[in-house]
């Protein structure tokens, strides 16, 4: 006996909006009103130009800046007011340009965008210009910058996982002049879980003392590809116990690479004129990290003459796991490197190819930044 079962097909609507009137479509004046439209839109696209707006999402959309004749990229700038949407853990107010707030059922992808932060300068408060809480998406073609007015904790995008899995794209975006970090990442919930792909960004830290990339623990992160110039800050610092670092060129940073924590492997990475470290072993002892086919060239510290290519903190590291690394114009290649340490290196104009440990000290691992929570209620600044 045959069966012939007939299938409906049924085809799925989705709904795209415009903002500006560059090309033809159902059109809004504000970003945030064409977000907030009835019905929900998939896609929201932005027509070139200013706007002074303070976006919240909440529900699962493509926002997407319009390349129009010779317009200019959509340029999200500070509005008149700014309203504090979350704190820190502490109960600092944040203020975020863009915030993903909890979206569930679906990703939040922002494209070809530009989030400008001129303008905004409440002292004490975190300023950042693209949020992600307990979110998933794609950050593509994006650009942050000045999120560094005056007496603001200014971060280009902040990324933070919360009670649910998600996980989050940053690639081929530009990160420049914050006042505290590039892109951060951390979690609320005491678990990893969060997935992070940062791939062929550029991030440039002018500013003194603050770090490219910061890590933190609860995240899964592969940083592929980036190109970093970190200024006397560090160019990537690894808090999480997962991960990879793979494949970055890093520039004139005070410290290249942090590795706080023993897991991630840092694998490949061109790292140029360091003042100090190039790469810092902080956990101490090593029992999975990989740290292999690096290349540090011109570790200057100009207080003694040169700096460390790898420093190893005295920790039980074995040769087996650090080693393939080559060094070039430095003072010492591997610092602090315990007893019986001998990598298989290159090492080309180096005054030590191994300074061994002295102190037996070892590090504590670096702190875990304050990490963001939802607000109860919002205030206007």
């Amino acid at each position: 006996m045959a069966f012939a079962i007939g299938a409906q097909q049924v085809s799925a609507t989705t709904v795209t909006y415009i903002v500006g009137t560059c090309v033809s479509g159902t059109h809004f004046t504000k970003i945030q009103l064409a977000l907030d439209a009835s019905p929900a839109p998939d896609t929201v696209k932005v027509c070139p130009g200013q706007y002074g707006e303070q976006i919240t999402i909440s529900h699962p959309v493509t926002l997407e800046g319009i390349s129009a004749a010779n317009g200019a990229q959509a340029r999200i700038v500070t509005a008149s007011v700014m309203n504090v949407n979350t704190t820190d853990t502490d109960g600092t107010p944040a203020v975020a340009q863009i915030f993903v707030n909890n979206v569930t059922g679906g990703d939040v992808n922002l494209t070809n965008l530009q989030v400008n932060g001129q303008g905004e300068g409440e002292s004490g408060d975190f300023f950042i210009g693209v949020l992600y809480l307990n979110s998933s998406g794609t950050i593509n073609q994006v650009t942050t910058s000045y999120q560094d007015g005056t007496g603001v904790t200014g971060f280009g995008m902040w990324i933070v996982g919360g009670n649910s899995k998600t996980s989050v794209t940053i690639e081929n975006c530009s990160v420049h002049d914050f006042s505290q970090g590039g892109i951060f990442a951390t979690t609320t919930a005491s678990a990893t879980n969060l997935t992070l792909a940062l791939k062929n960004n550029l991030v440039s830290a002018v500013s003194g003392g603050v770090d490219a990339f910061f890590l933190d623990e609860g995240t899964d992160p592969t940083v592929t590809a980036n190109t970093v110039i970190a200024g006397t800050g560090a160019g990537i610092v690894m808090v999480a116990t997962e991960g990879s670092i793979m494949g970055n060129t890093i520039l004139g940073s005070q410290l290249g690479i942090e590795v706080a924590s023993d897991g991630p492997s840092v694998l490949s990475n061109n790292i140029y004129d360091t003042i100090d470290v190039g790469i810092d072993v902080g956990a101490g002892t090593l029992k999975v990290s990989k740290i292999e086919h690096n290349l540090i060239k011109s570790v200057l510290n100009p207080g003694s003459g040169g700096g460390t290519g790898i420093d190893l903190h005295c920790g039980n590291t074995s040769s087996t796991l650090v080693n393939s690394n080559t060094f070039m114009d430095m003072s010492e290649g591997y610092g602090n490197a315990p007893s019986g340490f001998a990598g298989s290196d290159t090492y080309l104009s180096v005054f030590s190819k191994i300074a061994t440990c002295s102190s037996g000290s070892i590090p504590s691992k670096a702190s875990a930044a304050a990490r963001l929570k939802l607000a109860t209620q919002s205030s206007e600044q």
